[in-house]
């Protein structure tokens, strides 16, 4: 098992903490964060890309098309488009690591387009001797209360899914400052059609370079707008700032992807509702957690 090394981890209260992964894993996942979640309702930001959500005690429901359902144990999470509900039960702890852009298949064989929106139980993305590995490691998490040798049972089962990929490359990747070039520009860099180059992109980051463009700039905005003091910028500003019609514009990307309208987001950033936890994250644990792109 891979030794945890706690000299990478940031200590974010008594028993959070931020970790990076180990190299081997460094090509595809970001840093990762251990947390003991406020109990009862809140709202899930919307996130641009694949997480693994490991519950290490506790229980989460998500709420669904078809119903509120709970969580398993070990859960990759899709891409999402829009806020997501959730409840925590007293003294729930998870582990979260976000996959890089275009790199679920250097861990699994499925696209990131597989999973967008919705979320599954880990295993259901792996072979019958994957399993296997799968339900160890899910053994050891029941074992263990100790968080820091919990999370070196998952990173060793995500090592093992690398190591048996090694060869394996991840699928289309933009880097951050090409992703407003025009589709025809950047099909062309990749050597493309413009046809072939809009499958693949939507096979690699789960939507469209439109709608991931449309994300992209609300999490911009919300970036600017809770690290920064309540008074920093106005919603004009910000509006004309990231390309925004007008304020209604911008209030309606917020409201869909957050579930809140600015005025809502700084209050209860401000105030002390445990429910607002995901935005009092700072800039630099945000930028290690999710890369520069945020949420």
């Amino acid at each position: 098992m891979l030794a945890f090394n706690q000299t990478v981890a940031m200590l974010l209260t008594e028993e959070d903490f931020i970790f990076a992964p180990p190299a081997e894993l460094g090509d595809c996942v970001q840093h990762g964060m251990v947390k003991t979640l406020p109990v009862g309702a809140y709202l899930l930001p919307a996130a641009m890309h694949p997480i693994f959500l490991v519950i290490l005690r506790g229980e989460i429901r998500v709420e669904h098309p078809e119903g509120a359902r709970s969580m398993a144990t070990i859960c990759l999470c899709g891409g999402t488009r829009r806020m997501l509900p959730a409840w925590a039960v007293p003294g729930t702890r998870i582990l979260t690591l976000a996959v890089q852009p275009g790199q679920l298949r250097r861990l699994v064989d499925f696209p990131a387009l597989t999973i967008i929106d919705d979320w599954l139980a880990f295993d259901c993305f792996l072979s019958g001797q994957e399993r296997g590995e799968a339900a160890r490691c899910e053994a050891a998490l029941a074992e263990s209360t100790d968080a820091a040798r919990q999370t070196a049972a998952f990173l060793a089962l995500l090592s093992a899914l690398r190591r048996r990929r090694r060869e394996s490359e991840g699928d289309l990747v933009l880097p951050p400052a090409h992703l407003g070039l025009a589709p025809k520009v950047l099909a062309a860099r990749f050597g493309l059609s413009l046809r072939q180059f809009e499958r693949r992109f939507l096979a690699s980051y789960g939507q469209s370079l439109r709608s991931l463009r449309q994300q992209l700039r609300c999490s911009q905005v919300l970036a600017a707008l809770v690290s920064g003091p309540p008074k920093a910028h106005s919603l004009a500003d910000l509006a004309a700032r990231f390309g925004y019609f007008d304020q209604s514009h911008l209030n309606r990307d917020l409201v869909r992807y957050t579930g809140y309208s600015p005025g809502q987001l700084l209050a209860g950033i401000a105030g002390d509702d445990p429910a607002f936890w995901p935005y009092r994250i700072s800039p630099l644990e945000m930028a290690r957690l999710f890369g520069p792109a945020g949420y």
